[in-house]
């Protein structure tokens, strides 16, 4: 046992004790469901788990979506199969609970409960009672003590749609007996990107699949005409209309100081990645003397209003389809790395981003040069380029011959480690 590993599961075995305390005072602030702090201790109340469990793990609603689709694409070819999905964020939880009762291929297989805390004894909890017969992970949630006990119990684990950044490696090369124990517990590991396909290889002394972000595979439905005609005629009018997807703190402001700088003033709809945080944009929006609509209350929008808040899941295509153009929030934000623009790319709207984009890298590089997709440094490059041109059909067509791929290799490997013998 590598001596950062006693090291980290002493201190989280040591901090156990603090945790509740911590939890709570995350409550108070809105950023945990106080009903399911148990959850985080692997306290449920659970009369009888399932036989053939699949458990799903993403951080939040990015690694969700992924990991929803492809269990509905798993469950389709393994009838006995459940699923169990955990995530870290409440928005997650909430796109979890719709789509488990919206989706035929999970309703009544599938359950959710909030990520148990990634300490020795709560893994261990967790595990005795759900005992799942394959773990999937989703691109970077590494839990080592969650890991190693899966290991250890010869339960089936996968790391899928794997992404590490640089510094992330970095840190790991400071631990480097440790990182081997947690990422040779993989029995499978799937990269996103070259860098950490080639990253992860090294550590693990093992070839590591890149067939691509999974992201790519991602299922792409077609905005309501009627809907989309509603939007436009309610609250765009004749303007033009700039939609911005997934903000993060910050980039409410920033997007806001962008379109005060266009005339005319284009129409503007803010998606945050995170719907909770609607109190401190509609703060924002009143500080400026912005006027709005919030789409959760059920107010009606008007062509006279600056801003339509929607602070609702689901959305993004319906409104991206009215747009003249899409901002992509997470380039301006700090520490977030971007968010991935295929899925409005491959509907045939063109997209701005920030600089700060490190979690599709990889991609930006083969966008880069298109006129549908432009990294804007600062408002007043967004200003001159609104509104962009929309993608060629060169970057569709691209974007939709790679969409196959990771899906296929992904179900393979998953498929493969469903049919080894139980341990």
């Amino acid at each position: 046992m590598s001596m950062g590993r006693i090291l980290y599961r002493t201190t989280t075995r040591a901090a156990q004790p603090l945790l509740g305390s911590l939890l709570r005072r995350r409550a108070r602030r809105g950023k945990e469901n106080a009903d399911r702090i148990p959850e985080r201790f692997a306290r449920s109340d659970v009369d009888l788990t399932p036989a053939h469990l699949v458990w799903m793990h993403g951080a939040s609603i990015g690694e969700t979506r992924l990991l929803l689709e492809l269990s509905e694409k798993l469950g389709a070819s393994n009838p006995d199969l459940h699923f169990l999905f955990t995530s870290q964020t409440q928005t997650a939880a909430e796109l979890i609970a719709r789509r488990m009762a919206s989706s035929v291929a999970l309703s009544g297989r599938s359950r959710y409960q909030v990520a148990p805390l990634d300490t020795p004894d709560i893994a261990a909890r967790f595990l005795d009672i759900w005992q799942p017969v394959l773990c999937v992970f989703a691109e970077g949630e590494i839990w080592p003590n969650l890991i190693l006990e899966v290991s250890h119990r010869e339960i089936p684990l996968a790391l899928i749609n794997a992404r590490m950044t640089a510094k992330s490696f970095k840190g790991w090369s400071s631990w480097q007996g440790f990182a081997r124990e947690v990422f040779s517990s993989f029995d499978t590991i799937i990269a996103a990107d070259r860098q950490t396909a080639d990253g992860l290889g090294k550590i693990t002394d093992s070839t590591v699949p890149c067939p691509g972000s999974l992201k790519l595979s991602l299922s792409v439905n077609k905005a309501n005409e009627a809907d989309a005609q509603t939007i436009r005629s309610a609250f765009v009018g004749g303007r033009r209309c700039l939609v911005a997807v997934s903000t993060h703190e910050g980039e409410e402001n920033w997007i806001l100081d962008a379109v005060e700088g266009i005339e005319p003033r284009p129409a503007l709809v803010i998606i945050p990645r995170h719907p909770e945080r609607r109190d401190a944009i509609i703060n924002l929006l009143e500080a400026r003397g912005v006027s709005y609509s919030v789409r959760s209350r059920d107010e009606a929008p008007e062509t006279g209003h600056a801003v339509l808040l929607c602070d609702t899941l689901g959305e993004v295509t319906l409104f991206a389809s009215v747009a003249d153009s899409v901002y992509l929030g997470g380039g301006h934000a700090e520490g977030i790395g971007g968010h991935n623009p295929v899925e409005i790319l491959r509907i045939g709207r063109p997209v701005f981003t920030g600089p700060h984009i490190h979690n599709f890298s990889d991609l930006a590089a083969t966008l880069e040069g298109d006129p549908g997709f432009q990294i804007v440094a600062d408002q007043s490059a967004l200003q001159r380029a609104f509104p962009l041109p929309e993608p060629s059909q060169a970057l569709k067509d691209s974007l939709e011959s790679r969409a196959e791929e990771p899906m296929r290799v992904t179900l393979a490997a998953l498929q493969s480690l469903l049919a080894q013998p139980a341990a």
